[in-house]
């Protein structure tokens, strides 16, 4: 058997493997692009996962109108960010949000503020 590095070659292939084979906990933390929105704090009520590609903008009127029924809780998945926006077509003022998130946002001023947003890995 040829040899690299000390070792056979049979036996530094599995090492490479074995390695780089992510684990069933690396997989659970391995980063999404989602964000969680929830009409009430406290990430209760009506509540949305949303799930889309980085970089997209993302309106979210349609699910959370301006008014009782806007966003007061979010939350990003582990992993990336979030911008909020306060105007659809991600413009307008901004709110980082990061994991876990806000499970009040009115403790920042954004409560039934967010009207858009997009994700980016950390």
């Amino acid at each position: 058997m040829q040899k690299f590095l000390g070792l056979n070659i049979a036996s530094w292939l599995f090492a490479l493997t074995a390695t780089a084979l992510p684990t069933d906990e690396t997989l659970e933390k391995r980063a999404s692009p989602g964000l969680y929105l929830c009409e009430n704090a406290r990430f209760q009520g009506y509540c949305y996962h949303y799930n889309t590609p980085w970089g997209v903008c993302t309106t979210i009127t349609d699910r959370f109108p301006s008014g009782d029924r806007g966003v007061s809780a979010a939350g990003a998945d582990w992993g990336n960010w979030c911008t909020l926006y306060s105007e659809v077509g991600c413009r307008g003022q901004e709110l980082q949000v990061y994991y876990p998130g806000y499970e009040d946002l009115s403790a920042t001023s954004w409560n039934d503020k967010a009207k858009s947003y997009n994700c980016a890995a950390l």
